[in-house]
């Protein structure tokens, strides 16, 4: 094959990045953006490599995307025997037929069509990928004008190897089925699919050089596309090169097309959707190794029958999902045991001279517990001195990444000091698994509101990258207003990110305060001198019904609070979270009564005494008390004994206090804002329950 001359570069040559804008911004929502750009300037070329030509040439058959007459993107298969595709030079693909019945691009091969290509060679895992514009057609043959060319990694592949069987002509003439949803057939190829191909496109002029059609391959273990009904499939997104090409195709343009391979009949079932990202969740538990999910709404369903010429060997999958580490991973969490995993310190970033980020990874390679946004990490602090490590609680700061954790902390207070002191990459820490109540509410269609004061930030902007990645199906994000307060904006954390994501993003209104500031001058771009005050939040928002999501220091959230309610803002509308040991009242228009937990469902009342008192089990220490009222909370209990119990906030509002229940009741003077598991009690707040079972049983807790 000709070589191209020793002058031309070997990576990404152009002076503008090989990703588009949105590509750009799954990147970021991921955390890789700078990696990203790094290695697709040196992955990415603008002409195919000797080894990609030759594979290309030498395989039985390409899969290829590109766009209908309406813009829909499809995914697509031709063949026919190894050399139909061939390279006459580096920067040229040439396509000698293959065209199969029922090819829902029949028709558009075209001078200037935008096709994406992948060669898939399953038999040894190898797959390469170019991107084109059509240049000529002369029959049956089609010309590719090359604009990107790079290799894929073998992850996910499923061996198995095709062999050409004769297609009968009938084959060509059998009408292609097409409806608007799965039929039963149609699900049970999906239920059992180990691969499927999609393709996307961001045709717009502003994506210059990465403007193109794209195809990629998924693979998974059966059942890994799920089926949620007629019309709306679930698949999981695995950790893979960290381009993002499809999901930042469809963070542009959210249709996708589909296209699931009968392996044993040959057929070929094409599906035209509208796709949703879901960047993080608990729902990701449900699928192993899942990074994401990207959730597809079907528009067009159509079948092509034995359209494919092979015949397939049994299937060899992919030792990403044979190894005991994904076998790990799809296994559920053992009921007992200790909840305190060993977590590794991958990073230390300094946001502010008193604020610094920690970046967490698991030690083993397995990924990450899920989270919500707005939820946090308690962890231990061995501080030095103390005979037990300290629990705190930190708000985990970025987008779920089930590769890493980030938690943003000031340093204010022992454990928080101990952290900017002593944590280095490297270390180990125990931690527990993401957890609390004050997270976002990605389904309610109103409008959000972010109020936040220092370091109060972390989960309003944990909130905000999950709200624009949430689109609506329109593909519009709801309008989203940020307000937030510091002294200056060289103690604002994550500020010119901030003012990034703004100008990125038309939805978002952001108003960052500097109560330092002198009102008299030049205030740094995009900020405000002064407060965050009510005054401030009425003056600029629009009339409308809103969410609202406060958090920041006692006095700040207590002012927000009532302001808000004083408008008549719904109690149901207002979500906050306070730090340490401050409690904001809440006043909602029917307050509710005392809680019960665990094991009744019988209303209950807080005993104001117990003849004899309530006896109460410790189950792991062995020890059995009686409590009476003026033993306190079950959490002050289990202390006077002697008895380690984890906890931090002592106000119901962390969860980290959370404990099994054994038997008996548990109950509550007020309702918890942290979510309390099936049977389960929070330990700070309640007590046990006084009646004819307790009186006789007790309570028995595992501590």
């Amino acid at each position: 094959m000709s070589q191209l001359p020793p002058s031309t570069p070997r990576g990404w040559d152009a002076g503008e990045s090989p990703f588009h804008a949105a590509e750009r911004a799954a990147q970021r929502y991921a955390g890789v953006n700078e990696e990203a750009e790094s290695s697709g300037r040196q992955g990415i070329r603008r002409y195919m490599p000797d080894q990609h030509r030759r594979f290309f040439s030498e395989q039985p058959f390409m899969v290829f995307g590109g766009l209908d007459a309406n813009g829909q993107p499809w995914a697509t298969l031709r063949a026919a025997e190894p050399g139909f595709v061939s390279s006459p030079d580096a920067r040229t693909l040439r396509i000698d037929g293959g065209g199969l019945a029922g090819d829902p691009l029949a028709g558009r091969w075209q001078p200037g069509m935008m096709i994406g290509g992948l060669g898939l060679q399953a038999r040894t895992r190898r797959r390469n990928r170019v991107n084109g514009v059509v240049s000529s057609v002369d029959g049956d043959t089609v010309m590719l004008e090359v604009m990107q060319s790079f290799g894929n990694c073998a992850k996910y592949i499923q061996s198995r190897t095709p062999t050409f069987v004769a297609r009968g002509e009938t084959s060509t003439r059998t009408p292609v089925e097409t409806a608007t949803q799965l039929s039963d057939a149609d699900r049970a190829l999906l239920a059992n699919a180990d691969t499927f191909f999609i393709a996307s496109a961001n045709v717009s002029e502003e994506a210059g050089p990465a403007r193109g059609a794209d195809v990629s391959h998924r693979g998974g273990m059966p059942g890994f596309v799920r089926v949620d009904d007629a019309t709306t499939l679930t698949t999981p997104d695995f950790s893979g090169n960290r381009f993002f090409n499809t999901l930042g195709n469809l963070l542009h343009d959210p249709r996708a097309g589909l296209l699931f391979v009968d392996f044993a009949s040959g057929d070929l079932l094409y599906i035209a959707a509208l796709a949703e990202i879901v960047w993080d969740g608990p729902q990701l538990a449900e699928f192993p190794l899942a990074e994401r999910l990207v959730r597809f709404r079907i528009t067009e369903v159509r079948r092509s029958r034995k359209a494919l010429p092979f015949h397939w060997s049994e299937v060899a999958y992919a030792p990403q999902f044979v190894t005991p580490a994904s076998r790990r991973a799809s296994l559920p969490a053992p009921p007992l045991g200790s909840p305190w995993k060993k977590l590794r310190i991958a990073a230390v970033h300094d946001e502010t001279p008193m604020i610094r980020s920690f970046y967490f990874e698991s030690t083993d390679g397995t990924p990450l517990p899920a989270y919500e946004p707005g939820q946090y990490l308690p962890i231990r602090v061995p501080v030095d001195g103390l005979d037990k490590p300290l629990t705190r609680t930190y708000t985990l700061s970025d987008a779920s990444n089930r590769q890493q954790y980030r938690i943003t902390v000031k340093r204010d207070g022992v454990g928080s000091t101990w952290l900017h002191e002593r944590f280095a990459a490297g270390m180990q820490v125990e931690a527990m698994a993401p957890r609390g109540a004050f997270t976002y509410d990605s389904a309610s269609p109103r409008p959000a509101v972010f109020i936040s004061a220092g370091i109060g930030i972390t989960p309003m902007i944990t909130m905000l990258h999950h709200a624009i990645a949430a689109r609506e199906p329109h593909g519009q994000p709801k309008p989203l207003h940020f307000f937030h307060g510091a002294r200056s904006d060289g103690d604002r954390p994550f500020s010119a990110h901030l003012q990034e994501l703004a100008a990125r993003h038309p939805a978002i209104s952001m108003h960052l305060f500097d109560s330092a500031a002198d009102p008299t001058a030049h205030a740094p771009s995009g900020t405000l001198a002064g407060r965050v005050s009510m005054a401030e939040i009425k003056r600029t928002l629009p009339f409308d019904d809103y969410d609202f999501y406060l958090c920041g220091p006692e006095s700040f959230m207590r002012e927000m609070y009532e302001g808000l309610r004083a408008l008549n803002v719904a109690d149901n509308r207002i979500r906050f979270e306070a730090f340490g040991p401050a409690t904001i009242k809440r006043s909602p228009a029917n307050p509710p009564a005392v809680r019960e937990d665990a094991q009744g469902s019988r209303p209950a009342n807080v005993p104001e005494s117990a003849v004899g008192g309530i006896p109460v089990t410790f189950a792991r220490s062995h020890r059995t008390v009686q409590w009476l009222p003026k033993d306190g909370t079950l959490l002050e209990l289990a202390e006077a004994c002697g008895i380690a119990a984890q906890s931090s906030c002592r106000s119901g509002m962390c969860g980290t206090c959370s404990t099994r229940v054994l038997n008996g009741r548990v109950a509550y003077e007020e309702p918890a804002d942290a979510t309390i598991d099936e049977g389960h009690a929070l330990i700070c707040m309640g007590r046990p329950v006084a009646d004819d079972i307790a009186a006789t049983d007790g309570l028995s807790l595992e501590l």
